[in-house]
């Protein structure tokens, strides 16, 4: 099992955007990957952060994956290795439950990327894109970041994106009488969250939310007035604050349409927490107008790192327990075919006392003698 992984930690923000998927672009890359080898399988986890392919094949796949990337994004090979990190067998799975238990986010411990890793997963399960080990890893991966949530109190000290783009909000119209504020993909997970915060904690804004026209059930809180996503710019004349949290492939919000229609002496916030971006970037050239960005969070998020430092400690204690259990049951599995049946109930039980390593030793000694004294 392999990964290449492009993320906050190896490249900014405007190249993360070139290799953002959208759900159609996961499709043709997986069939673009299905061409080289049938057996390859694929989960494609993109976030505003990260785009990472986790993919079950054999050797020579990097080259593949780079070149597709490639044609994709418009960048050179040379250029994709620059902001890529590339992970292989036990490296993988020890990243994948890192990244599902929100150690390996800018907001370390945060809560959405759990689901965001389990939505991901599941999708890629349903379209019959994954094998053994990528089941077998994202299943036990979604298990051991629940088990540290629970007992842990990394996540209860873990500032997510909605929570901190509430907090910039409030501080913003504070004194502002009567302020408003819309919300650009209000039925999606971030824009979800953010109005469940302001409407939990009865903050006093009058909350929009947009649709478009095609959406059909969207459930969001009585208090929010939901409004036609075409008419989103007609808004900009009256709220206080934009929110934009699509996954949409263009501007949701773009330069020369909003300065029709947004007032020179009135100031504005805007929030751009989607990769593509959602926001023209030109809008903070306006007079005051402010644009806040997804990478405008990282460096409030260190401060609250020291506080966490025993729930980190424990958080990994909890990691690598369950990271030694899960090599051991993929060594056993692909193991399997060439054990003698006599051999299996006693490897079993002796998976359980071994650490994953001397397990492995085990298992090379039976597998190059044809026996070992258990």
């Amino acid at each position: 099992m392999k990964c290449v992984s492009v993320s906050f930690k190896t490249a900014p923000e405007e190249i993360r955007d070139k290799f953002a998927f959208t759900d159609y672009e996961k499709e043709k890359f997986t069939k673009d990957l299905s061409k080289f080898s049938k057996d390859i399988k694929c989960v494609i986890l993109t976030t505003c952060n990260r785009t990472e392919i986790y993919v079950e094949s054999g050797c020579g796949i990097f080259i593949v994956l780079e070149n597709l990337l490639s044609q994709k994004t418009g960048l050179s090979i040379s250029e994709i290795r620059k902001y890529a990190k590339y992970y292989e067998n036990r490296a993988t799975i020890e990243h994948i439950f890192k990244v599902a238990c929100g150690l390996d986010s800018m907001i370390l411990g945060e809560n959405e990327i759990l689901s965001q890793v389990k939505n991901t997963y599941l999708e890629a399960l349903q379209k019959n894109n994954t094998g053994y080990e990528l089941n077998t890893t994202f299943l036990s991966a979604l298990s051991c970041a629940k088990k540290i949530k629970t007992e842990t109190e990394i996540s209860k000290t873990a500032l997510s994106y909605a929570t901190l783009a509430c907090n910039e909000i409030k501080r913003f119209v504070q004194n502002i009488p009567n302020p408003s504020i819309m919300i650009i993909g209000g039925s999606g997970q971030m824009g979800a969250s953010i109005i469940k915060n302001l409407v939990n904690n009865k903050f006093r804004v009058k909350i929009y939310a947009t649709k478009r026209v095609h959406v059909k059930g969207l459930n969001l809180d009585s208090g929010v007035e939901i409004i036609d996503y075409l008419e989103r710019y007609e808004y900009l004349k009256s709220v206080d604050v934009v929110v934009s949290a699509t996954k949409s492939s263009h501007y949701t919000i773009n330069y020369e349409d909003a300065r029709k229609y947004i007032l020179p002496n009135r100031k504005m916030l805007f929030i751009d927490l989607a990769l593509p971006y959602d926001i023209d970037r030109e809008i903070q050239n306006l007079n005051n107008c402010k644009l806040i960005t997804v990478d405008y969070f990282e460096t409030i998020v260190q401060n609250n790192y020291t506080k966490k430092e025993k729930a980190i400690n424990n958080a990994y204690s909890i990691l690598d327990n369950e990271l030694q259990k899960i090599y051991k049951n993929i060594i056993y599995h692909n193991a399997l075919p060439s054990l003698h049946k006599q051999d299996n109930l006693s490897l079993y039980r002796l998976k359980d006392k071994l650490d994953a390593d001397s397990f492995e030793a085990v298992i090379n000694k039976i597998e190059k003698e044809g026996s070992y004294a258990l």
